[in-house]
C-alpha cells in the first residue's frame, strides 16, 4: 500500500466523485480512473455501477393497441464503463435509453444514505420495556432474532 492511499479517507468525496464523472466522460477505464482517484478499480467501478441514472430517450415506440415499446438497450452499456457519458452519440440523436453517471446525484444520494444509517431507532421507555421482555422471552426459546421481530409487531426491525 503506498503513502499515498494510506492518507485517503476511505469513503469517496464529491471531488473524488466529479473526477470520476469526468474521467468517464473522456472514455477512461476503470483502472485508469481508480489510479487517479486513489482508490480500487472495483470500488469506482461499483460506485458507477450504483448511481447510474436513467434518461430515456425522447422516442418512444407504440404498438397498434397504443401501449408503448421500450426501447432497445444500446449494447455498449453492457460492458464497462456501463454509462453514456464517453459516446459521441450522447449529446446528439441516439434512440436508446440512456444511462449516466452524475457526480453531483451520487454524491446526494450517499449523503442521504450516510444520514440514514446513522439514524437511531426511535426507542422510547415504553417501547422498550414492552419489547425487553417479548425479545428476552424468544432468545431464551432459541429463536433468531429476524423471527421473533417478524412475529411480534414492536416496530423494530433489523438492520440489513
Amino acid at each position: 500500500m503506498t503513502d499515498e492511499k494510506a492518507t485517503k479517507n476511505k469513503h469517496l468525496t464529491d471531488a473524488d466523485r466529479l473526477e470520476i464523472q469526468n474521467c468517464l466522460g473522456h472514455g477512461m477505464t476503470f483502472k485508469a480512473i481508480a489510479k487517479r482517484v486513489g482508490k480500487d478499480q472495483t470500488t469506482i467501478s461499483k460506485e458507477v455501477k450504483r448511481h447510474l441514472v436513467e434518461r430515456p430517450s425522447g422516442g418512444r415506440r407504440v404498438k397498434e393497441d397504443g401501449t408503448q415499446v421500450p426501447n432497445p438497450r444500446c449494447l455498449s452499456l453492457l460492458k464497462a464503463p456501463f454509462v453514456c457519458n464517453p459516446c459521441p452519440k450522447f449529446h446528439g440523436s441516439c434512440g436508446f435509453d440512456r444511462q449516466v453517471y452524475v457526480a453531483k446525484k451520487a454524491q446526494e444520494t450517499y449523503k442521504t444514505l450516510l444520514s440514514e444509517a446513522r439514524t437511531g431507532i426511535p426507542l422510547n421507555k415504553e417501547t422498550f420495556y414492552h419489547a425487553d421482555p417479548v425479545i428476552s422471552e424468544g432468545i431464551k426459546r432459541g429463536q433468531h432474532l429476524y423471527h421473533i421481530l417478524q412475529t411480534h409487531n414492536l416496530g423494530i426491525s433489523v438492520p440489513s
